[in-house]
């Protein structure tokens, strides 16, 4: 176990001054994005709506994912990551962007969740048995309170760790940790809500008892890769100089955990699913292993799991900074096809169709995640100075 020792001999005043270019493309980016979502609203609703739900929600992972990241290590009192803690606090800033992006979609309801639209419970027996449950006023007071309740705690995380600055008393640090706890069950019962809601009830007809933890794999497997890119990027670019082969070689065994557990998850669902053979169960994985749908299927498998296993599987593998970036480019590239395998068969029967709609909404909303990060980056100081595992940090070897 770490012992927490206070140390005020390293500086660091302010934030990284982030390019003002990078800043006002990424404006454009999230205006020019969010602009043609609205005429994509007109011309094709559920596709423009289905590719909203795809990239808020790979997008809002990334945020919750910061938060997730810095509360498993704040109850494990852990130490080795201090030195980039503000990375996964900056991705955590996104999360009211993020709730606004989900908001977004309530007015909507009807056009991309099947069980919303009207009087489909009166034609529909299963949905009718559903409807205590499936309805638009109980689903927006769940999303809701889901939302705010992620919202808090991230700004709380947040706050504390910026308090211990200044203050850098043993009583904040036991209190970083126990608002760590709280939030880490809160986020585990609503997160599985939020992914029975919003994802698999595009298909109410079909359910998993997986589905939840599946969902959750992919979101600790692709906020580790976005933090160790932006470590090695914020690295690279002298805002990060602390930062060692170590903590490479830890982030990199993270991705390595999370890929595996992710392919664990994935093959648990659809052994149970194929051996039992219940076509209730069946159909989800039909429509998605057959026609236009069957080789996003079988190449999801191969990025998510498949390359970065063999890529991470030697130790010189994970400490490599280029080498890493590029797996978790792929990892990334991989989440969202596995959340577009998730969301679009819903409303694209035929098969995966890539254009403008998908393109404004990952780029509409992947710019405003980028405004909310670079942003908290520039306002604060990427040292925690104040934070009593610094020094264990500083000094990390494996």
């Amino acid at each position: 176990m770490s012992t927490p020792v206070h140390d005020t001999s390293v500086g660091g005043e302010g934030g990284f001054a982030v390019s003002p270019v990078v800043h006002r493309a990424a404006q454009v980016a999230a205006g020019a994005g969010l602009g043609v979502l609205v005429l994509g609203l007109v011309q094709s609703p559920e596709r423009t709506l289905s590719s909203l739900l795809t990239s808020g929600f790979y997008f809002l992972c990334l945020g919750l994912g910061g938060a997730v990241f810095l509360a498993l290590n704040a109850v494990a009192n852990a130490g080795w990551f201090t030195v980039f803690k503000r990375i996964p606090e900056a991705f955590a800033s996104y999360v009211p962007w993020g709730a606004v992006t989900m908001l977004a979609l309530l007015p909507f309801a009807s056009k991309l969740w099947p069980w919303a639209r009207p009087g489909v419970m009166e034609t529909d027996h299963l949905l009718h048995q559903k409807a205590a449950f499936l309805n638009v006023p109980f689903f927006a007071i769940r999303m809701g309170v889901m939302l705010a309740v992620w919202v808090g705690f991230t700004w709380l995380l947040r706050r504390i760790s910026a308090r211990q600055d200044t203050e850098r008393t043993e009583a904040l640090t036991r209190r970083h940790v126990k608002v760590s706890a709280v939030f880490l069950v809160l986020f585990a019962l609503t997160f599985c809500l939020a992914a029975f809601d919003w994802l698999m009830s595009l298909e109410p007809h079909w359910f998993s008892t997986i589905y939840a933890l599946y969902n959750f794999a992919g979101l600790l497997s692709s906020s580790v890769c976005a933090i160790t890119v932006a470590a090695i990027l914020l690295h690279r670019a002298g805002a990060l100089p602390q930062l060692n082969s170590s903590h490479l070689h830890d982030l990199g065994k993270l991705m390595f955990a999370f890929a595996t557990l992710w392919a664990y998850l994935w093959f648990s669902q659809f052994l149970l699913i194929w051996y039992a053979n219940i076509p209730e169960e069946t159909v989800y994985f039909v429509a998605r292993m057959h026609g236009g749908w069957e080789v996003p299927f079988y190449v999801n498998i191969a990025l998510n799991w498949a390359l970065p296993f063999l890529l991470l599987l030697p130790r010189p593998a994970k400490k490599n900074p280029t080498h890493l970036l590029r797996v978790a480019a792929v990892l990334l590239v991989g989440r969202w096809l596995d959340l577009q395998l998730m969301v679009a068969p819903a409303h694209q029967p035929d098969g995966l169709a890539l254009g403008v709609h998908e393109l404004a909404a990952f780029v509409g909303v992947g710019a405003l995640f980028l405004l909310a990060v670079t942003r908290a980056v520039r306002t604060t100081r990427m040292l925690p100075v104040g934070d009593p595992y610094l020094v264990e940090s500083l000094h990390h070897h494996t």
